[in-house]
């Protein structure tokens, strides 16, 4: 979103360019433009319109969702209204009758395009100053040239410019209130109609349904847990810097998708709370609605106690966020970028180089730091947007996929600093497919299915809880007897029944053993029995990972069992 800064600094790039149109005007043959100190009037024609057209494209640019498709778009735009407004200007005259009131009411609504005023302006400009050139030579004057008359070219007369301008001047102006108006306001309107008139429409003639999606009956018991104390508990006593509480997204298409289905978790200071889940699980859309980006249909979200659907430029104020795709421009560096960024987030001028090189540091970044970061790789734009993340320190820092094409010393360093972070007092939520990445970072996490959390608390707690299975890991000398890998087989079948090789590789088995009947001691003991008659050069037992508690339950069918 363009800033006030921003739209400055493009007026002043627009005065630049106003000169540069000057001569083109005087080697065109349009010299009339510019000599005798004409150049003044048409600089004054050309400020006006840049005035009135940046704003107008500002407002244009809120139609797309692409950078590109709307540079294109607008681009075409811009050149098919001033290569064709001339001539609809004149099948209007020709074809409408002069008194007719639909003449009027077309010529004035097409003032409210800047391109047609500029183009009246400059034309009926020329026109003038070239009838007025003519008539002072007294050579080859047409007689239909009217030289007794000396009109004002900025008067309101039909052949004058005066309300072309007016016009460029009044509209630049309602343009900028206009963005005002949608930038300030737009999320309150967006609330008040997705929240108020299009749910409130879809659950009065869908009750059952929103009832159905809704429900929390058959939820697993720590995220029940998490719901109860949110919902008994003043939001004061819970000591959270974010809560989401009872959070839905329903999308009204045709049938409506409930992406989100009322989720609610409390997450303290020095909390990393990972949010996992397959593709369409609802993970992105939750972050899109904690990170202000999308309106919640019901339910809200606070950080540090301010709701997110009352005070949504208050709390961005608050969190950082690196997003799945890089938000980055190209041809800047990062020392560039994050020195814009820093002065964004107001970090006093004399401290912006020192902070920084520090942020810079942090992620390894200083061989690139002076490059454009259309040279960078994929992992080296995942760092430098999270060191943006984390500048200003913000209260809440959100992380979308933040090691993706990483390297792994580069994933390390990251790790760290996301943990150093975490441990000065701020909350990271992050979404990854990396489970070892969650296992190394969050402190709770959760995962999502289908909009709803099917399990909540730390990797280690979700391991203990459904983890129903031990990892056994085998070595056998096969060198001196072949015969005892078979019988080492035929040992496991009979000894723990329901285990499952996974893998086999040069004597090297792979087991998956029920822990329903087994404990870790009884497992040891059996084992180091059989470890000389079955010729075991080593073994281990593990507990499973994180990654098979999460296929557990992006499983249908495992999800239907759990549920």
């Amino acid at each position: 979103i363009l800033t006030f800064l921003d739209i400055l600094q493009l007026s002043s790039l627009w005065r630049y360019f106003c000169i540069l149109f000057q001569v083109v005007f005087l080697y065109s043959g349009s010299e009339v433009l510019v000599t005798d100190y004409h150049f003044l009037d048409t600089l004054f024609i050309l400020m006006l319109f840049g005035w009135s057209v940046i704003p107008f494209m500002y407002l244009i640019s809120f139609l797309f969702s692409s950078h590109t498709s709307a540079y294109i778009k607008l681009l075409l735009f811009s050149w098919g209204s001033s290569f064709h407004i001339k001539h609809a200007n004149v099948i209007i005259f020709l074809i409408i009758d002069k008194e007719s009131a639909s003449k009027s009411h077309m010529l004035n609504s097409m003032m409210l395009l800047p391109i047609h005023n500029l183009g009246m302006s400059i034309s009926r400009y020329y026109d003038f100053q070239q009838t007025k050139a003519t008539c002072a030579s007294k050579k080859n004057v047409p007689i239909f040239m009217n030289c007794s008359e000396e009109g004002n070219v900025y008067g309101l007369e039909a052949d004058a410019i005066g309300r072309f301008l007016i016009a460029m001047a009044v509209t630049g102006l309602i343009f900028f209130l206009l963005i005002f108006l949608l930038e300030t306001t737009s999320w309150t309107v967006r609330t008040f109609v997705f929240r108020s008139i299009f749910f409130g429409i879809y659950k009065k003639f869908n009750k059952e349904r929103v009832s159905m999606e809704l429900s929390v009956e058959s939820e697993d018991e720590d995220v029940q847990n998490e719901r109860n104390r949110i919902l008994e508990y003043p939001q004061e006593s819970l000591n959270s810097t974010v809560l989401i509480k009872e959070l839905a997204k329903i999308y009204f298409a045709m049938p409506a998708v409930f992406a989100v289905r009322n989720i609610s978790v409390a997450i303290k200071k020095e909390e990393c709370f990972g949010l996992l889940g397959l593709n369409g699980a609802g993970k992105t859309t939750s972050f899109q609605i904690l990170t202000g980006e999308e309106v919640a249909t019901s339910g809200d979200v606070f950080i540090e106690h301010l709701s997110i659907t009352k005070n949504v430029l208050k709390v961005r104020s608050k969190i950082g966020y690196c997003p799945q795709f890089d938000a980055l421009l190209d041809y800047m560096t990062a020392r560039e970028i994050m020195t814009m960024y820093a002065r964004l987030w107001g970090i006093p001028e004399k401290q912006i180089n020192h902070y920084v090189n520090k942020s810079i540091q942090s992620l390894n970044l200083e061989p690139y730091a002076d490059k454009f970061i259309y040279t960078y790789s994929g992992g080296n734009k995942r760092r430098l947007s999270t060191a943006i993340a984390l500048m200003g320190k913000p209260s809440v820092i959100f992380l979308d996929e933040p090691s993706t094409g990483m390297d792994p010393v580069a994933r390390r360093l990251l790790w760290n600093t996301v943990t150093q972070t975490r441990e000065s007092g701020k909350v990271i939520i992050i979404t990854s497919h990396s489970m070892e990445e969650c296992d190394a970072l969050c402190t709770r996490l959760a995962i999502m299915v289908k909009g709803k959390f099917v399990c909540l608390g730390s990797p280690q707690h979700l391991k203990n809880k459904f983890g129903n299975v031990y990892i056994l890991k085998a070595k056998i000398k096969i060198d001196k007897d072949e015969n005892k890998l078979k019988d080492f087989k035929d040992f496991m079948a009979t000894t723990f029944p329901g285990s499952e090789l996974k893998h086999e590789n040069q004597g090297i088995l792979d087991y998956y053993v029920p822990s329903k009947d087994n404990s870790w001691g009884k497992m040891f003991g059996i084992l180091e029995e059989a470890k000389e008659e079955f010729h075991l050069e080593d073994y281990s037992i593990s507990q499973i990972t994180l990654e098979q508690v999460f296929l557990t339950f992006a499983n249908p069918e495992n999800t239907e069992a759990h549920g």
